[in-house]
């Protein structure tokens, strides 16, 4: 029975385990995000069928039913659908290897019962890591009645079921709580890794996540244009009222972008005063509208403690395909042509495309 108990933690421990941490470490895999609720399912069916094939040499009269614990986890990691899943791939490997006895019969019945009716409170209720003590509780003391029902209220198997009780409590605390310090873990790198990518005076994305970006849309075959801006006079600005000044202009302006450019736009700031913005399906001719509704909109921002000051920003414009290949190209021409807007009298727009035909 020993043999049995600690089997059956160790592997029922173990798979829960390296089930979970792939999962929560690619859950913004496309495949994986899409399939999700089936992949889990499968997966935690396997592992207790493996289980019990392992387990079954070494049961006693009664072979422990804590594989409901994978039913229970991959309800938290996938829903009700890997639930059904999960319960009914216990049920068919209790079929194949255990359909030995009457009592091998009345629990695959109560697992695929129980099975069916936590998938409907579910739904209703999806398991979280508050509400899965709940379930877990109902659930095993459901099947230990059963049990002292079949025994008809005997108590020779007493103790059995009061370690099974307690093995199975432990296993699933500890299971637990290994889970959630993994997605705690991991939400921590998540976190870290969003910071590397993210301006933090704005909130934008930096250059490290715009280079990314661009990348992908290269990658793609995603025709874009790209707009580097630059904001005149912010050393000046910064040399006038320190630096304070200087943040309060770029959270300003960033704010601007964000609600004059459409909702597809990607906006990255890139270095002190210059920002990226990537605009995908559009032509040289809507970026150079956008460009100077942009610029008007800027030169009507107002600062309290600096009223004189008035921003005029210059922006160099290149298209991809039609201006270069790579991004590092793109990156050159926008900013070829961001130097030749701020030697421009008026309008300090200038598009790749007016260079090209002036050579």
């Amino acid at each position: 029975m020993f043999l049995e108990l600690t089997i059956n933690f160790s592997i029922l421990f173990c798979f829960t385990i390296l089930i979970f941490w792939p999962f929560i470490q690619y859950e913004d895999n496309p495949f994986i995000h899409k399939y999700k609720s089936i992949i889990v399912g499968v997966t935690f069916g396997c592992a207790a069928f493996i289980l019990t094939a392992l387990a079954t040499p070494y049961a006693h009269g009664m072979l422990i039913n804590n594989r409901i614990i994978f039913v229970l986890f991959s309800g938290l990691l996938g829903g009700p659908v890997s639930i059904f899943i999960t319960g009914f791939m216990i049920v068919i490997s209790r079929y194949v290897l255990l359909y030995t006895s009457v009592l091998s019969f009345i629990i695959m019945l109560n697992t695929l019962v129980v099975t069916v009716i936590a998938c409907f409170f579910a739904f209703k209720r999806p398991i979280t890591y508050q509400n899965l003590p709940v379930y877990f509780f109902v659930i095993t003391i459901e099947h230990i009645i059963v049990l002292i029902i079949y025994d008809r209220f005997q108590i020779n198997n007493l103790f059995y079921l009061i370690l099974y009780f307690a093995v199975s409590t432990i296993t699933f605390f500890a299971v637990r709580k290994i889970l959630m310090q993994l997605e705690h873990k991991n939400k921590q790198i998540r976190q870290i890794y969003a910071m590397r990518k993210t301006d933090l005076l704005t909130q934008l994305p930096n250059n490290i996540a715009i280079e990314q970006k661009l990348l992908s849309f290269v990658n793609a075959k995603i025709p874009f244009e790209l707009l580097h801006i630059d904001i005149r006079q912010f050393r000046e600005l910064n040399y006038m009222y320190h630096y304070k000044a200087g943040d309060e202009v770029l959270v300003q302006v960033s704010k601007l972008l964000k609600d004059q450019l459409p909702k597809n736009a990607l906006i990255g700031r890139i270095d002190s005063d210059e920002f990226y913005v990537v605009l995908p399906h559009l032509v040289p001719a809507e970026a150079v509208t956008l460009a100077n509704a942009i610029n008007k909109a800027v030169q009507q921002l107002t600062f309290e403690n600096y009223p004189s000051s008035q921003l005029i920003l210059a922006i160099g414009i290149c298209s991809f395909p039609q201006n270069g290949q790579s991004v590092k190209e793109l990156y050159r021409f926008s900013y070829e042509a961001l130097l030749r807007a701020k030697h421009q009298a008026n309008i300090q727009i200038c598009h790749y495309n007016q260079m090209k035909q002036r050579y």
